[in-house]
């Protein structure tokens, strides 16, 4: 898998909040040599977290803006918002190559998430859209992928900050601080729209 003028990465969320851990492994990505640029993909929920109260749509997209406001290389989609739930990848990646044949697509992820690959819906579809981009964690043990999967994907270089959105969410809940966890900016707006705190849920 070799980097072309039209590699572009596709990475997606919910970022409920974004964080560092997000900017770190964005960088990485990019530094990688598989892509020119990076999409960041905002979805409105995660299929996955059912149950899961997302902050509003517009404020995640807003702290999304805020946090990659200086990498020229990042472009902030809400694609998403715009298909019909559920926000399966596999439905993202075949509308987007539908929309932008002349590129070639790349799906960014983390070996945790490539740890249960094979649970996504239509994984082995994904698979024919966009080859896997997957940052490395030194700590993280999985077991073998199966071999459609390691045919398809490439590891990236990849120093992970241990921080989950839902660290940031509760550390809010309990009133303690996480200027360490998020960029400057999205703090700011978590602070002026008192997101995720016990008087507002998110």
């Amino acid at each position: 898998m070799s980097v072309s003028e039209q590699a572009t990465g596709i990475l997606g969320g919910s970022f409920d909040p974004v964080h560092l851990g997000h900017v770190a492994i964005a960088h990485s990505f990019l530094t990688s040599g598989y892509i020119t640029e990076l999409w960041i993909l905002l979805t409105p929920e995660s299929p996955h977290k059912k149950g899961h109260e997302f902050a509003d749509f517009a404020l995640r997209l807003e702290m999304l803006e805020r946090a990659f406001e200086a990498e020229k290389k990042v472009t902030i989609s809400t694609i998403e918002h715009q298909l019909d739930p559920p926000f399966y990848t596999v439905n993202t990646l075949r509308y987007l190559s539908k929309r932008y044949p002349e590129r070639s697509f790349r799906l960014c992820i983390g070996e945790d998430s490539l740890a249960d690959f094979d649970t996504w819906h239509n994984w082995k579809k994904i698979l024919n859209y966009a080859p896997l981009l997957v940052a490395s964690r030194a700590s993280y043990q999985i077991k073998n992928p199966a071999p459609e999967i390691v045919n398809r994907m490439q590891f990236v270089n990849h120093c992970p900050v241990e921080i989950s959105s839902t660290e940031i969410r509760d550390r809010l809940k309990e009133g303690k601080s996480i200027t360490d966890l998020v960029p400057p900016g999205v703090e700011q707006i978590i602070n002026n729209y008192n997101l995720y705190s016990s008087r507002q849920h998110g």
